[in-house]
């Protein structure tokens, strides 16, 4: 093991040599598809025992060039950056330590990214909490100079430590990056998934953007994307790398575009519109002004060349513009097109709400847009205000958790009969699937209640995966569970039944299992042997669902259960060739 007087004098040569390599992580927007940024990170020299960043930045905390080695790693990172001119954010990581350091420089980033033309907007300081502050006011006080200057900022490893918290609620950051040990095997964990969807639903409400780093594996991502994280990291995505991958690897394409005509909450844009009032191109400022001083209520005026928009002018942008020195008197006679928000959003009549929303708040390159265009075949029919969004969407949000199953949080009984009265609203022919626990009972009996839940849950999880905007998947409660899909699931429902029969030995004991028996008391109360529990499915195909009342469909769905529970592989569609039945 090398010597501290060696590791002190190999950092000394190291930083007089600048022998500092920046490797970059890819930072990706799975719903968009797309590269959001890169997470710097740097490494030294490779033979030497200060490569890794443990000792490195270890070895520089002990020798007090903690601030002095930062410096030079967001120096060369940043140099690289623009070298390899990488698309996106740079997130480069301040400890609180350094920052709170007497001698660290004050002013020196904004320089160096100012002569490299890298705009501080683009920059992100993630300040780990794993490193806690003594001093949190005073961290507080640096990091809000970091922002007053243009960066963004992040709180990195939230969870693992206690500060985090606190900084969330007083710094209120850009970004917030969930500890990995939240992360790893999530899709097994029901208390981390719960975990995540809090930090989600309160960066919704903050307008804080959540990354989850440390994925590895494709059933995180999956897990994830149905919590609703939109930015991730992870070596599942890209590996840390001197020319890191800027396309996301195949396989993890984005989810179908949640704005589909198919998508079960149909709510469109169209129910936001309210009437736009409209100028022309030619118009004064003054004009402008005046009207929005007679009408109070009014907060915005569409630009338009005939009947096409061409941007929004707000009472907020003109009051600024005006409030400048001189500034009425400078502008009021110059035309409202040069002064108007030529980006203002613009959705077409037909997008779902849930999509609207996601476009709205995807871009993190600007503030969110607080009035938005809505077109019917590229005219204009009227403006829509984000708060009226966020409130529908939240409006539904409640309705889906009131009407949720407590145990697995899939939809319950209401939804599912909103999803069959959808479907047949539209005319169109859909199938059913009831899937059933067979002596799930006796399971109960002698293993418990709690572990019974385990199994339910891990059924919902088998069946939760196959979501999307053309197959629905409902707990009716206890053991029972729907799928309500408009094409044909025999496939899929078969890979259901053999993924739990592959995985239900870990449910039961040894014993148990090499009996592939177990001894309960039946419904009549008396002792018997009873079969292992396993998982059948009743399939209703569109000739018997199509314009079945309620009570039909609960029938015809019984009976396909029962020839279910009969057959050898645990899967029979009603109305199809006689099923193999079970050996006796």
């Amino acid at each position: 093991m090398m010597a501290a007087i060696d590791l002190k004098a190999e950092l000394t040569k190291l930083i007089e040599k600048q022998s500092i390599e920046s490797l970059f992580q890819p930072i990706f927007n799975i719903s968009a598809g797309k590269i959001h940024g890169f997470e710097a990170l740097s490494r030294g020299p490779v033979h030497s025992p200060l490569y890794s960043p443990v000792p490195l930045f270890k070895t520089a905390e002990h020798e007090g060039r903690l601030s002095e080695l930062e410096t030079l790693c967001r120096q060369i990172a940043a140099g690289r950056f623009a070298e390899r001119k990488l698309p996106g954010k740079l997130f480069i990581n301040i400890s609180p330590k350094a920052l709170l350091d007497p001698d660290h420089p004050k002013g020196k980033t904004l320089t160096m990214l100012q002569q490299l033309g890298i705009s501080p907007s683009q920059v992100v300081i993630e300040l780990s909490e794993q490193h806690p502050a003594d001093d949190i006011d005073l961290l507080k006080t640096c990091l809000l100079h970091y922002r007053n200057q243009g960066f963004l900022t992040a709180i990195d490893d939230l969870g693992a430590g206690y500060s985090g918290l606190r900084l969330w609620s007083e710094l209120a950051p850009d970004y917030v990056k969930i500890d990995r040990h939240f992360i790893h095997q999530i899709d097994k964990h029901p208390v981390k998934q719960e975990f995540v969807r809090s930090i989600v639903e309160l960066c919704q409400s903050l307008t804080c953007k959540v990354i989850a780093e440390g994925i590895e594996t494709a059933a995180e991502l999956q897990v994830l994307r149905q919590l609703g994280i939109i930015y991730c990291q992870g070596f599942l995505l890209g590996r840390p790398e001197a020319n890191p991958n800027k396309q996301l690897p195949p396989g993890l394409s984005p989810q179908p575009n949640i704005g589909q005509s198919t998508h079960r909450y149909i709510e469109t844009a169209e129910s936001l519109a309210c009437g736009a009032v409209t100028v022309p191109t030619d118009t004064k400022l003054k004009t402008i002004s005046d009207r929005f001083s007679s009408q109070p209520a009014l907060q915005a005026m569409v630009v338009v060349e005939g009947d096409t928009p061409l941007g929004l002018i707000s009472r907020t942008a003109l009051l600024e513009l005006f409030s400048t020195p001189y500034g009425r008197a400078l502008h009021e006679n110059h035309c409202v097109t040069e002064v108007m928000d030529t980006r203002v959003p613009q959705f077409d009549a037909s997008e779902a709400l849930s999509s609207v929303s996601q476009l709205l708040t995807s871009d993190s390159d600007q503030l969110m847009a607080q009035q938005f265009l809505i077109l019917r075949q590229d005219k204009l029919i009227g403006v829509g205000h984000t708060k009226d969004l966020l409130a529908r969407i939240t409006e539904h949000r409640i309705k889906v958790a009131r009407h949720a199953n407590p145990l697995t949080g899939l939809p319950g009984n209401v939804p599912i009969q909103e999803e069959l009265q959808r479907l047949k609203q539209q005319s169109r022919p859909f199938y059913l699937v009831y899937f059933d626990l067979s002596h799930f009972k006796p399971y109960n009996d002698i293993y418990g209640f709690c572990r019974g839940d385990e199994v339910i849950c891990y059924v919902a999880s088998l069946l939760a995966e196959h979501q999307d905007a053309d197959c629905f998947v409902g707990h009716i409660g206890g053991d029972d569970f729907v799928m309500i899909t408009t094409d044909d699931p025999t496939c899929r429902v078969a890979g259901i039944l053999k993924n739990f029969e592959a995985e239900k030995r870990s449910f039961f004991q040894e014993a148990h299992w090499q009996a592939q028996f177990i001894s309960a008391e039946d419904r009549q109360g008396a002792l018997s042997l009873q079969p292992l529990t396993s998982l059948c499915a009743g399939i209703l195909s569109p000739r018997h669902t199509f314009n079945a009342t309620e009570h039909e469909l609960s029938a015809l769905s019984a009976r396909a259960k029962k020839q279910a529970k009969l057959t050898e592989s645990g899967l029979c569609l009603l109305g199809s060739t006689p099923p193999q039945l079970r050996q006796a």
